[in-house]
């Protein structure tokens, strides 16, 4: 049973909020628990992605303080804050979270492990891409890069290990890249509410998985392509192919893709009709990827029966 406690913090006059998962002190540790950061999508909030994820009870257990901060409205802001709230920063939002627990007792503000789903994956993308943060390991499901983004910075600006979980029948974002796709009463609803946001025409695109994981592989010093394997297919699933970035003394990028997947956590919930957001794979389990990740960096104690890959 996964235990969060809701929490504020005033951040540029603004009162944000978030949910947090604190891992148990375990008997000899001296440092604080690393720290996980959990972006949500679009109209959700942190406590729902807490439950639509899992890892507000994995995260804790693997030994990582996990926070899943609220977004204003349901939505992050990468380029511009709203008209409504013009001193909003998420940014600082999360700087200051992260200094604020720091200060709590909960966990140590470096390094950050960020992960994030739909938009708030290319907000985590964002933010790690422009070393906002000190991120040492990303997570990126159903969401890659904000075009804009990635022209103001062709390469990230920091060195990290990375991980990317895309399907390729996802309804909303293209595997490919490109304008985001938003059909339909569902769609109209999105348009609206990214208006509401601050995004202005031309600013819907997306760039592709493959390119986003490519970029943080030449970031990271890898000169050399990926090498590629299929993963075993659980029966009933969808087959999954995982191309993994590496070289000595380099931080790895795996790109998971999932051949017909739609979009979604992996392993979490088939949260809307397939008919709108296409079927959710149960593999890879994205958060068992994302705890696989913190635990080859150090960061958490052993984890079992996770998903293949060099980066595990």
């Amino acid at each position: 049973m996964e235990a969060l406690e809701r929490g504020s913090i005033d951040v540029a006059g603004v009162r944000r909020t978030y949910w947090v998962a604190r891992a148990p002190r375990r008997i000899g540790q001296r440092a604080q628990a690393p720290l996980l950061i959990v972006l949500h999508g679009s109209g959700m909030d942190g406590r729902s992605m807490a439950r639509f994820t899992g890892l507000g009870r994995r995260g804790p257990a693997a030994g990582l303080t996990t926070v899943f901060p609220d977004g204003w409205k349901g939505a992050w802001h990468a380029v511009r804050p709203p008209d409504q709230e013009p001193s909003l920063d998420d940014v600082l939002f999360l700087e200051q979270l992260s200094t604020h627990l720091e200060g709590q007792g909960a966990a140590r503000s470096w390094p950050v492990f960020l992960a994030g789903v739909s938009d708030g994956a290319w907000f985590a993308e964002h933010v790690a891409r422009h070393a906002m943060l000190p991120v040492t390991g990303l997570c990126l499901v159903a969401g890659t890069s904000l075009a804009l983004s990635r022209r103001i910075a062709p390469l990230p600006r920091l060195r990290a290990t990375v991980v990317v979980i895309m399907g390729t029948g996802d309804r909303s974002v293209p595997y490919a890249g490109g304008r985001l796709r938003r059909r339909g009463l569902s769609g109209l609803l999105l348009k609206r509410r990214a208006a509401m946001h601050g995004e202005l025409p031309g600013e819907d695109v997306v760039a592709g998985a493959e390119d986003v994981a490519a970029d943080w592989a030449t970031g990271n010093g890898i000169r050399s392509g990926p090498d590629i394997e299929e993963l075993p297919t659980p029966p009933g699933d969808l087959p999954v192919t995982l191309k993994t970035w590496a070289a000595p003394g380099c931080r790895t990028v795996a790109l998971y893709r999932i051949d017909g997947g739609g979009h979604g956590w992996t392993g979490g919930p088939q949260f809307l009709p397939t008919r709108v957001i296409g079927p959710i794979a149960r593999h890879p389990d994205a958060s068992a990827v994302l705890l696989a990740m913190a635990e080859h960096e150090g960061a958490v104690v052993p984890a079992r029966a996770l998903p293949r890959g060099r980066h595990a």
